[in-house]
């Protein structure tokens, strides 16, 4: 699918920087409880008024459900995808809400509580000995403040992201805030240079890996069926000779999160392309088994599979 028609399906027509800026604006001034509720009000007329972007949740929901749970039938099937399709557009309002609060002048520390799981350990021996790393994750959950986490727990860190021109001044400003560096990959033809420079110098970088927003991707088993995924990421990780952790951050309650950290992924081997297509069956392999147990977080609003 060309770039193009995904952000097609990811936007909706509240996606416009006068409404991110009004919607901070509320939860900047007035009290939280409110300013959330407006917040998934607001996420309720999203959700009533974008069909694309519905038909395409339900469509890879329903496809997760088929794999996951095959005793389902299809009208229970119709059911659960249309009920966590609005779910996930309600979730999608709370992270916008916390998005906002990250940005804003409210003290962080206190408001937002991130419970750091998994082989932290292993970065940070990949660390002291000089390497960076990439650490890879999907539209789950709230993957800026993942990013914010780790910043905050002392580990240098620089986001790779394509822009968003309606969010583009809150991701700076969460950025800001978290001491969290950015590069986008749309504005230099350079940055992949610039990004293995930084990986040999020792630092941590972070990207999302489930979309494949140009032509460099390949397809691999994903909820059993074939599905493209980027290959810059695992590529760019040989190239600088760094593991790839895959990461997650996921809530467990309001403003608490589970910010974990799976065992690194190397990119290694004789062949190059073979060793490239393993790791990026391994992400897809590990993204399943986060994705389906939070489905109600995967905020993917672009079809994954041709045809479903």
């Amino acid at each position: 699918m060309r770039k193009d028609a995904l952000w097609e399906h990811s936007r909706h027509f509240l996606n416009l920087r006068p409404v991110y800026a009004l919607g901070q604006w509320f939860l900047e001034n007035l009290p939280l409880p409110v300013a959330y509720g407006m917040t998934w009000g607001t996420a309720e007329v999203a959700y009533r008024c974008s069909p694309q972007m519905r038909r395409a949740m339900q469509a890879n929901l329903g496809h997760v459900l088929r794999y996951t749970q095959p005793q389902l039938s299809e009208a229970e099937v119709g059911r659960r995808s249309r009920s966590l399709a609005h779910r996930i557009l309600i979730n999608r309002g709370t992270w916008f809400a916390d998005l906002s609060l990250m940005a804003g002048r409210r003290e962080l520390d206190g408001l937002f509580r991130f419970d750091m799981e998994g082989n932290w350990a292993a970065l940070q021996k990949a660390l002291a000995a000089g390497r960076g790393a990439i650490l890879a994750s999907a539209h789950l959950g709230n993957w800026h403040g993942g990013g914010v986490a780790v910043a905050r727990h002392g580990i240098p860190i620089r986001a790779l992201m394509y822009r968003n021109h309606a969010g583009e001044l809150m991701d700076r400003k969460v950025a800001r805030r978290g001491n969290v560096k950015q590069t986008f990959v749309d504005a230099d033809p350079l940055a992949m240079m610039e990004l293995v420079r930084a990986l040999r110098g020792g630092e941590v970088v972070a990207m999302l890996v489930d979309k494949p927003w140009d032509s460099r991707s390949i397809e691999v088993p994903f909820f059993g069926k074939p599905a493209p995924f980027p290959l810059g990421p695992v590529r760019l990780a040989r190239l600088a000779g760094v593991p790839i952790f895959p990461a997650f951050c996921v809530w467990k309650r309001v403003r608490q999160f589970r910010a974990v950290l799976c065992d690194p992924i190397e990119v290694i081997g004789t062949d190059p392309d073979a060793a490239e297509r393993d790791a990026v069956a391994k992400l897809a392999r590990i993204m399943e088994e986060f994705i389906a147990p939070h489905l109600h977080l995967w905020f993917n609003f672009t079809p994954v599979w041709d045809g479903d």
